[in-house]
């Protein structure tokens, strides 16, 4: 039975004046819950509201003892159908059980758990759902609302609509305010902000705080008095002028480092300027602990000036150890060689002689390739460079090779080559080529041969040098070895073991590398790469 004007205009007058009371929102909810069930006759009613994230809770209920309603959902779960009327803008949605009802509203009814439903649902100021007021359950035999009820029931909705969104949007800040606050405490890192331009205290998170002795410590205080005990203004090196442009304006994140004055600890300092809430330019510091970082830093500053004054000191010791050494060494080669052309000699004599000069020959040489290695190392080799006439260049290596060699093995450049200019150090190319030819004639038989030969790669912008030889190759568990220093493959053949690491050190210096053909099985076939550059037509 439909109610009178009279009786429904003094209900809506009470619902809305309990509205504009002064009650709290959580009293004027429960009450206006209360009112519409009594007056339009239903069981239960109820307030969904959303979590701000992904959920709606059942935030207020009356007549709800048996738990029927559900204690959240998510939007997710609503069928289209049941959204849709949900959302209708002219009146709430409405409902009941009876025989005529849709699939659609059977379905909906479902969802709720109950038998006869009335809804609205209230949105933000963009438009999405926040929330929801329902009745459900309605007396048995209850007419059909009129047009003028549905009016009155939508109105009412509306205006308590409007209080639950009030209410929404400030839990929302709180939950914001909150959120931000536990960023902000927990994010590792020390946050304050001061006014641009009077350098009062805006904020400070818990970390900032906590070494000062609290939050109590910034309130009403300059930036310069709050960090500072022997500040009387604006500090000298305030980071202001790095942070607004001369329109005002801020620029990018200004970066230093900076060492607390009462305990010398490091921070790492980000600064920026931006706009507070209040509508003023702010500046706000964050700052990173780098104590440690810098105590490693400067830990590596001393190990490296350590490291440098050691290698000058190896440097000068081996400058000396060369010079103390070769003065009796040049002394004895020179009187072995006059002890060998003395006149006729003991064959005995002869053969003592022969060690002596060998074996200080090969000392001498131990002498100077380990101070190329060391020369190499700290980059103080010398490099010069020039174009050189590379056919003619190794032709001269290859006759002054066949002019030392001490076993009939055949020296050769693999002819024809037509003329090439080559940018390189023609001493440090020579040493590499020579040093690979005498290391094939220690390991090639009589009657084998040894080849130079060389190639342009175009594509990679390189000279390919190779040195192959037929003598007895190089086993495979040895190849990763050979360019290691004082690693020889045969401990009875003469050398000094670094021959080889001399020769891969100063290629890559040079900006080539070198490696095994293992590919190449007549012997030992070695590789080496040498960049290549054009002339300039003024070269020409």
């Amino acid at each position: 039975m439909s109610k009178s004007a009279e009786s429904l205009s003094t209900f809506l007058f009470h619902f809305l004046e309990r509205l504009n009371d002064y009650e709290s929102i959580e009293k004027k909810v429960m009450g206006s819950l209360t009112d519409i069930c009594d007056y339009c006759g239903f069981k239960r009613g109820f307030v969904y509201q959303t979590d701000g994230f992904r959920y709606f809770y059942l935030k207020e209920t009356v007549g709800n003892e048996d738990n029927t309603l559900r204690s959240r959902f998510e939007m997710g779960e609503m069928t289209k159908q049941h959204l849709a009327r949900t959302k209708d803008k002219k009146e709430p949605f409405c409902v009941d059980g009876h025989e005529g009802s849709s699939l659609a509203d059977i379905d909906i009814m479902d969802f709720y758990k109950v038998k006869s439903l009335l809804i609205r649902h209230f949105e933000d100021t963009e438009g999405k759902i926040i929330g929801f007021i329902g009745f459900a359950d309605r007396e048995e035999g209850a007419s059909s609302f009129t047009k003028e009820e549905s009016q009155a029931i939508y109105l009412a909705l509306g205006a308590l609509s409007k209080e639950i969104s009030i209410r929404e949007y400030k839990e929302r800040e709180v939950r914001a305010s909150k959120t931000l606050g536990s960023i902000m405490n927990n994010m590792g890192v020390d946050i304050y902000v001061n006014s641009f331009d009077s350098h009062d205290m805006l904020y400070a998170n818990e970390a900032m705080a906590a070494p000062y002795g609290g939050i109590e410590h910034f309130e009403g205080k300059k930036c310069w008095q709050a960090l500072y005990t022997d500040k009387t203004g604006e500090c000298e090196f305030c980071p202001k002028r790095h942070l607004i442009d001369e329109n005002g304006l801020p620029t990018k994140v200004y970066s230093w480092d900076y060492q607390r004055p009462f305990d010398k600890c490091w921070f790492r300092v980000f600064s920026a300027a931006f706009a507070w809430i209040d509508g003023q330019m702010a500046h706000v510091i964050t700052s990173v602990d780098i104590d440690h970082q810098k105590k490693i830093e400067e830990e590596l500053r001393i190990a490296k000036e350590k490291a440098e004054n050691l290698d000058r000191l190896k440097s000068a010791f081996l400058a000396n150890m060369s010079h103390e050494i070769r003065t009796p060494l040049n002394a004895i080669v020179g009187f072995s060689s006059l002890l060998i052309n003395s006149v006729e000699p003991s064959e005995e004599l002869q053969e003592y002689a022969n060690i002596i000069q060998t074996n200080s020959n090969l000392l001498l040489q131990l002498i100077s390739d380990v101070l190329d290695v060391s020369r190499l190392e700290s980059g103080k080799l010398q490099f010069n460079y020039e174009w050189c006439e590379l056919v003619t260049h190794c032709q001269n290596m290859i006759t002054l090779t066949n002019r030392n060699k001490t076993t009939n093995a055949d020296v050769r450049l693999q002819m024809p080559k037509e003329p090439y200019m080559l940018y390189t150090d023609p001493l440090r190319l020579q040493q590499i080529i020579i040093n690979l030819l005498n290391n094939a004639l220690k390991f090639t038989p009589a009657g084998g041969s040894i080849t130079l030969d060389y190639t342009v790669d175009k594509e990679k912008q390189c000279m390919l040098f190779s040195v192959t030889d037929t003598g007895t190759g190089i086993p495979e568990d040895k190849q990763e070895l050979v360019f290691q220093r004082f690693e020889k493959l045969n401990e009875f053949v003469q050398g000094t073991g670094l021959g080889l690491a001399i020769c891969k050190l100063t290629i890559q210096y040079m900006g080539g590398d070198i490696w095994i053909d293992k590919d190449y099985k007549g012997g030992a076939r070695f590789i080496f790469s040498h960049p290549i550059k054009e002339r300039e037509s003024t070269e020409k």
